[in-house]
């Protein structure tokens, strides 16, 4: 196991706000028996609420020494581009007891993911430690055998990849892989999935390259934190941009046949992202959005909602309430809004913004380029009825191509009955058929 004495919890504040904020414990009530899954829920809660000034207080003078509350409210802050959303925490809390301390280890449910916090607590019933607790597989990116390290992008955000060439001298044809929502490594790792990785691997034995890389939001993640004006083009367009770039000054690359492939938010971003990369040979679409993105985080959240068992119907209904008014607040937003960011799903104004005037099903009938749309059936995210969106917008086209994969989830993994946010915690492969497709399409262009 991996741990890291760092704080992760993000959105809770927005989430499960109005919980309970127990005080330090006194001396007088330290003497008394101290009912630690209370003190466990109840110290969870208050991050829940979030008060980190708060919770701070409920830390022993040592782990005080260690961690200031400027610090926690800034890994607070790196946790909301990391994780994503905090939903809520589960109901299996386990208390073990070890020299004289019992630690408590709590499963917190977010969007892009589960993570286990562990507090430890001392005999006065104050937080001497707080963790993480990751499996083994949440370590440094992969690699493959046949990848290169490369960088790219600007002298301000320059960032790392893998460059994954065939055998042979080339050059060869490239597809970029561009990550979706939230901050991504080059692997675009969920759990243990790794499914740029499988492209990568799968690709190149087919003689395609193919460049992954770590997003911005993942490798900057502070600093984009303190950024103003943060829009689509940080986060994503400006990048791909410079790997198009980069790439063309490869001889290893067949620069006219540089082909990018956009995953969830980024092949609802396609669009914008054609405008800005007009000598790409062609565009992809692997589980795109086309409705707005709170539309999108909205109905995924109802779907695991409705999935959970841990949460009772009041539970429910207050985190409904709360992302609706999310919802509502970005729709309704002007440049002089003074909203945070945890108004707006841990995104900021100009961020919104910058998609408010966004139509990419009209957008996209601008792209004369070869498009790809690939969707899987048991895909909850984002649901294969957005690819019939584009499917329509493009009627009147010739250059789209379209592919439904009944049996497969969000990365493209193989499975079976209603998908779950538990699915993605168990290793899978992308199907190989996907990589096929994909292959079949950049060889025929």
């Amino acid at each position: 196991m991996k741990r890291s004495p760092i704080l992760f919890l993000c959105l809770a504040v927005c989430l499960l706000g109005g919980c309970i904020r127990p005080p330090a414990p006194s001396a007088t009530e330290a003497s008394k028996q101290i009912n630690y899954s209370e003190q466990t829920v109840a110290s969870i809660q208050t991050l829940a609420d979030g008060n980190i000034a708060a919770f701070y207080q409920l830390f022993d003078d040592n782990l005080k020494k260690e961690l200031s509350q400027q610090e926690l409210q800034t890994l607070w802050n790196d946790l909301i581009s990391q994780y994503g959303a905090f939903q809520y925490y589960q109901s299996d809390i386990t208390i073990t007891s070890k020299d004289n301390n019992q630690i408590a280890s709590v499963p917190c449910v977010f969007a892009n993911g589960t993570v286990t916090f562990q507090l430890t607590f001392n005999a006065e019933g104050l937080i001497s430690g707080f963790y993480t607790v990751e499996e083994s597989y949440m370590s440094e990116s992969t690699r493959l055998k046949n990848d290169t390290e490369i960088s790219f992008g600007t002298d301000a955000y320059p960032l790392s990849g893998s460059l994954t060439l065939p055998e042979g001298t080339g050059p060869f044809p490239v597809v970029i892989l561009v990550s979706g929502y939230g901050a991504q490594d080059r692997n675009e790792q969920l759990g243990p999935n790794l499914p740029f990785l499988n492209l990568a691997e799968q690709l190149s034995s087919q003689g395609i390259a193919v460049l992954r890389y770590d997003k911005r939001s993942y490798t900057y993640a502070r600093e984009l934190a303190q950024k103003e004006n943060f829009t689509v083009y940080e986060e994503t367009i400006d990048d791909v941009a410079a790997a198009v770039s980069f790439l063309k000054t490869l001889n290893t690359i067949q620069s006219d046949e540089i082909y990018i492939a956009g995953h969830c938010l980024s092949g609802y971003l396609m669009p914008r992202i054609a405008e800005v990369t007009p000598d790409a040979a062609g565009y992809i679409f692997l589980a795109a959005s086309a409705r707005p993105l709170e539309d999108i985080l909205l109905d995924e959240t109802v779907y695991i909602l409705n999935t959970e068992s841990n949460l009772d119907k009041a539970g429910k209904e207050k985190i409904l309430t709360q992302l609706q008014t999310m919802s509502d607040n970005v729709k309704n937003l002007t440049g002089d809004s003074s909203l945070s960011s945890e108004e707006l799903f841990d995104f900021p104004v100009s961020y919104w913004l910058s998609l408010q005037n966004y139509a990419p099903l009209e957008e996209i009938k601008q792209v004369d380029k070869p498009l790809l749309f690939l969707h899987g059936g048991r895909d909850y995210q984002v649901p294969a009825s957005e690819m019939d969106l584009w499917k329509e917008a493009l009627s009147g086209k010739n250059n789209a191509q379209f592919l439904y994969y009944d049996n497969l989830n969000h990365l493209f993994m193989s499975g079976t009955g209603k998908s779950t946010p538990t699915e993605f915690q168990q290793k899978g492969t992308v199907n190989t058929q996907v990589s096929e497709d994909l292959a079949a399409f950049i060889h025929r262009h």
